[in-house]
């Protein structure tokens, strides 16, 4: 278990929020998601998620794992999580989370896009 920390404190947390933000807007445009609906998803205020996506602000690990968390809990987004890469795998461990490891998404449990 102390690998799978050690992997996770390892792990440059600049530069995996920097991958999400450098695909939010189309990882957006692809799920048809505003940045409002977004907002209100995560709780990210939706001015901050303009200007972390203007590259005038930046996430905190707080608000990574809220936009990342509503991106996996869609099976179209936690498809393109997964193809882009940006759910690290030591994350992933460290949090004993793979693709398989949660309930089934259905017509009531969809987040709303």
């Amino acid at each position: 278990m102390d690998d799978v920390f050690e992997a996770l404190n390892a792990m440059d947390r600049d530069a995996v929020m920097g991958r999400l933000v450098d695909e939010l807007p189309r990882l957006r445009k692809e799920l048809d998601v505003k940045v409002e609906d977004l907002a209100e998803k995560t709780g990210v205020d939706k001015d901050k998620l303009k200007a972390v996506e203007a590259g005038e602000d930046k996430l905190i690990w707080s608000e990574y794992m809220s936009i990342l968390f509503v991106f996996w809990n869609n099976d179209i987004g936690r498809s393109l999580v997964e193809s882009k890469g940006l759910f690290p795998n030591a994350l992933k461990r460290a949090m004993s989370i793979n693709k398989n490891a949660h309930a089934p998404i259905t017509e009531s449990t969809r987040l709303g896009f």
